[in-house]
């Protein structure tokens, strides 16, 4: 992962996510596919549409920050629909308090003001792990989790970096 491109996207990411909250799941086709969404309660007037964060890979729910988070999918626990869903019900209306991402691959970390922190892998050589953005038919706001470790993102021409 390019060091800039790490560091404007976590940019655009803390502009979406901090001070947003988890208020909404959908489920996807296979076990390994999610999408949260999140109320804005910042008054953020550049920003309009659902902001939302499409899981397709592993992920996982730390009460606290481990020593070490997990380097790819292999080192997550699988979770069942039903330990999904209680783990991001154990999270409901936190709001986000600390967006990252992983060092040398664009694992996405969501820290959240109950101390809880999710973890989403973003290493993988064939797949996008995950997807952030605002839908809205009007401006692409989005940061993908590229495959073969990379971030790729899109904001409007105005964004103040």
């Amino acid at each position: 992962m390019n060091a800039q491109d790490k560091v404007q996207a976590e940019q655009v990411l803390k502009h979406l996510f901090m001070g947003t909250q988890v208020d909404g799941l959908q489920f996807g086709l296979s076990s390994s596919t999610n999408k949260l969404y999140f109320t804005n309660y910042k008054e953020i007037e550049d920003i309009g549409g659902q902001l939302y964060l499409n899981i397709e890979t592993k992920w996982c729910l730390f009460e606290n920050s481990p020593i070490e988070y997990p380097a790819n999918e292999n080192e997550i626990e699988d979770y069942t629909e039903a330990e999904q869903y209680n783990r991001i019900y154990q999270i409901r209306r936190q709001k986000v308090t600390n967006v990252q991402l992983g060092e040398t691959a664009p694992h996405l970390l969501l820290t959240l003001e109950n101390g809880y922190t999710i973890f989403i892998n973003g290493c993988n050589d064939m797949y996008e792990c995950w997807q952030a953005g605002v839908e809205d038919e009007e401006e692409l706001w989005l940061v993908v989790a590229a495959p073969g470790n990379e971030i790729a993102f899109w904001v409007p021409d105005r964004f103040q970096w």
